[in-house]
């Protein structure tokens, strides 16, 4: 089966999308469906990366902002203008051009529907996309039912499979907990939808009651970084010291983190999926999150949960875990069975079930 794969997400800085994109080329590259190889050929879509020598696979000559408006229009060009004859098309983020052949998009999320200020111009775009892909009768691949559940209501979509990301279940070395820090763990960009600055204003009232625990903010900056930072200057003196805001880490550095962390605290209001809450229970890390979006269904009742923007609920249900030996035990015990449910194996052998319905 030869299957044209959008690979342009796994250029430049990787992201959760570049993470899971990357991961079902590797599956797919291995895989065989009824005695047939895949054969996976990629496409870029990006002008950019042709301009600093990055595409994968072969080159699409549209910016990718402007390709849902053409495609709208004209229906053209056809993928296989570039990759020749292809069994399927799967667009990995949001967009998926026009083709002869059967058509999958990936939509991750509906985050620019739900912070459509902060989205970016280009991101707001893929609303659009979306309702295009949908009414060209592309398949929609969700990666919750929530999120699946969201398409259907706001596009009219019928034609929607679910198939969710993995976790790699790592043996990390952690530290030495003799000179180790106690830690809450808040993992992602600064984003406005993840409700950072509510997780500073609950670590306030934790201080109160554990003089030790320090609170880690680990991820690049996004649209709400001066929020965050503004929430930290509020903070007494003595509570301030105590918070540290670290950007972008390496792979080893974050699972590290992730092993060594008391707590992994992720206060979003809105995710597709929420990996950070199952690489956590990967870790042995126990969970707190809210019922924001996908939350609920993905840590089912492997994490302690609360309504987003409620800091008071919110540090609660902090100290609650972290003074309480067996919340800790429970949450841990449940987040490894939990974890365990979620593999990248898993994942390709779904699509790879996908593919075939969609290409007989």
């Amino acid at each position: 089966m030869r299957v044209a794969l959008d690979a342009t997400p796994l250029i430049g800085i990787r992201t959760g999308i570049g993470t899971f994109v990357d991961e079902i080329v590797r599956g797919l590259n291995s895989s065989v469906i009824d005695e047939d190889p895949i054969n996976v050929i990629e496409y870029t879509l990006s002008v950019g990366a042709r301009w600093r020598g990055e595409t994968r696979g072969v080159w699409v000559p549209i910016p990718a902002g402007q390709a849902p408006t053409l495609w709208r229009r004209t229906k053209r060009p056809l993928i296989e203008k570039f990759t020749g004859n292809i069994d399927l098309v799967h667009g990995t983020n949001y967009l998926v051009p026009p083709s002869k052949a059967p058509r999958l998009v990936t939509v991750h999320d509906l985050s620019f529907v739900h912070d459509p200020v902060a989205a970016p111009a280009p991101v707001a775009r893929f609303d659009r996309a979306v309702a295009d892909a949908v009414q060209s009768g592309a398949t929609i691949h969700a990666l919750s039912n929530y999120v699946a559940e969201e398409i259907a209501q706001r596009y009219g979509a019928e034609k929607i499979v679910v198939v969710c990301p993995g976790v790699h279940i790592k043996s990390v070395q952690t530290s030495e907990r003799d000179n180790a820090k106690d830690f809450i763990l808040a993992l992602g960009a600064t984003v406005h939808r993840k409700r950072i600055p509510t997780l500073v204003q609950a670590f306030e009232l934790v201080c109160e009651e554990l003089k030790e625990m320090e609170l880690y903010i680990v991820g690049p900056p996004g649209d709400d970084e001066g929020a965050v930072k503004a929430a930290i200057k509020k903070l007494p003196l003595s509570a301030q010291k105590r918070v540290l805001r670290i950007g972008r880490v390496d792979d080893l550095e974050r699972d590290r983190l992730l092993a060594d962390a008391s707590l992994l605290a992720h206060p979003s209001e809105y995710e597709g999926f929420g990996l950070p809450v199952i690489e956590a229970m990967a870790a042995r890390t126990p969970v707190i999150t809210t019922t924001g979006g996908s939350l609920a269904e993905v840590a089912a009742d492997a994490a302690v949960l609360v309504e987003p923007g409620d800091i008071h609920e919110l540090a609660t249900g902090i100290l609650h875990i972290l003074s309480s030996p067996e919340t800790r035990k429970t949450l841990i015990e449940k987040g490894q069975v939990r974890a365990a449910e979620f593999s990248w194996e898993s994942t390709t052998s779904g699509l790879i079930n996908v593919y075939k319905d969609l290409a007989t």
